[in-house]
């Protein structure tokens, strides 16, 4: 109608997990290969009991220890290991638990463009080193989500927990992503479990939830903090209604949290 200059505004579209996947298991913050081997495979051995249908990588599964800001060590590991390792872990849900495997990017795993956009820009519109390639996804059947964005579990939206700026949330994180939302929802990120739930002035319940982490508890940027091994489930029905069952793993044994 008018002639206006051509806009670069791109399309902000919400991540929908397939309507007849009912029972999705819900990992965060594994950070491979700083990962608690005890802590995962008690994460699977209640995915597989409860007979979860897929499985939802919600961010920070690979730590991208050598692609960080922040004086990665040198003598640790290298990049090219933590692939290898991903693509083990990647074969042991498959062959475990379930072959419908969904992975939203996080924090850590960004490090991997913004070190290409720093150092490597030429390299940035090959198809061969794009994340999910680099990764060697495709081929084994993991679908990736990028973009920072918000995957739904029929009503319940997903996200990692950096989109929404939640470094800081020092007493509650579920608390926080409740300030952030205003909408039941589900987040990692901050590696510790916890709850939150408020009434509407319509009498509409608000809930939302933090998943801890399967990392390392104590790692040595930071030996002190309140971290725990965690998981999540949720259970959603064909209307897309939603039930999140959110548990604490202590000694590697799973507690479910009821406040």
């Amino acid at each position: 109608m008018y002639e206006l200059p051509d806009s670069y505004e791109e399309s902000f579209e919400h991540f929908h997990l397939p309507k007849h996947l009912k029972n999705v298991g819900v990992m965060s913050d594994i950070h491979i290969p700083y990962h608690s081997i005890e802590a995962i495979e008690e994460a699977i051995n209640y995915f597989i009991s409860k007979k979860v249908d897929s499985i939802f990588l919600n961010g920070d599964i690979i730590d991208s220890y050598m692609l960080s800001k922040f004086n990665p060590d040198p003598r640790k590991r290298h990049f090219r290991e933590e692939i290898e390792a991903f693509k083990q872990f990647i074969m042991v849900l498959k062959n475990n638990v379930s072959h419908n495997i969904f992975y939203k990017l996080g924090n850590h795993e960004e490090r991997y463009e913004k070190t290409m956009i720093q150092h490597c820009p030429e390299f940035l519109d090959i198809p061969a080193f794009e994340f999910e390639n680099v990764m060697g996804c495709k081929e084994l059947g993991v679908e990736v989500i990028t973009d920072q964005r918000i995957v739904y579990a029929g009503k319940l939206p997903m996200i990692h927990g950096h989109e929404a700026s939640m470094k800081y949330a020092s007493v509650n994180p579920a608390r926080t992503l409740f300030l952030k939302t205003y909408k039941s929802s589900l987040c990692g990120h901050l590696h510790r479990t916890s709850n939150h739930t408020e009434q509407s002035i319509d009498g509409k319940i608000i809930s939302t939830w933090s998943v801890g982490c399967l990392s390392e508890l104590h790692p040595k940027f930071r030996r002190l903090n309140n971290w725990n091994h965690g998981i999540a489930r949720v259970e959603k029905d064909e209307n897309g209604d939603f039930e999140v069952i959110n548990f604490r793993l202590i000694k590697n044994k799973v507690f479910i949290l009821t406040n």
